[in-house]
């Protein structure tokens, strides 16, 4: 219990400004997107996961865009705790993610004006799982979007929890993600990023 109170004061703290070291990380300005899946499909879809080139970084981002973000989010959690079980390696990190998760999805709901929700009710979420040459970085934030013909734009994000986890657990959880995501390609590895 002494280990969840710790983590939730860090993460209202100081956590939520990025680091100007890890400033270039985050920056999704000129982000190669190298494959997209709906989540959890197409059909009902609540948002999409991307593998993406960021300069020399690997990333798997995740744009949550539903009216049930607390459902999805509590899914996600559930997942999470599932693959890191308690006294494992990444343990605690899994733990940490998940209640940023629960933190910036309650944030965005408190943040949307009411008036929005009668108009789009969508809240939109985005999770960056960034690995470079030196970091390994977890950014979970609200974002704006322009969609057209189903394709969403990103206009604008807004990173609310920056934290580095351990790098076996950044690489591992990458691997999941894509692995949950999309059929594996003859030739490439199941779940790894290209």
């Amino acid at each position: 219990m002494l280990l969840l109170a710790c983590v939730c004061a860090r993460l209202a703290s100081a956590e939520t400004i990025v680091p100007p070291r890890l400033a270039p990380l985050l920056d999704a300005g000129s982000d190669q997107v190298v494959r997209r899946a709906f989540v959890p499909s197409e059909a009902q879809k609540v948002g999409e996961v991307r593998l993406v080139r960021r300069g020399a970084s690997d990333v798997v981002e995740t744009l949550l865009y539903t009216k049930v973000l607390s459902r999805v989010v509590a899914e996600i959690r559930k997942k999470e705790l599932a693959n890191w079980l308690p006294g494992q390696p990444g343990h605690d990190d899994a733990l940490r993610y998940a209640l940023a998760l629960e933190s910036v999805q309650k944030q965005i709901w408190d943040r949307l004006p009411r008036s929005e929700v009668a108009r789009d009710r969508r809240q939109k979420l985005f999770i960056d799982f960034v690995l470079s040459g030196s970091s390994a970085v977890v950014a979970i934030g609200a974002f704006e979007m322009d969609e057209t013909d189903g394709e969403v734009r990103v206009l604008r994000r807004e990173p609310l929890v920056v934290f580095e986890p351990s790098r076996s657990y950044v690489e591992r959880n990458m691997r999941l993600i894509a692995a949950d995501s999309f059929p594996p390609i003859d030739g490439i590895r199941e779940g790894t990023p290209q």
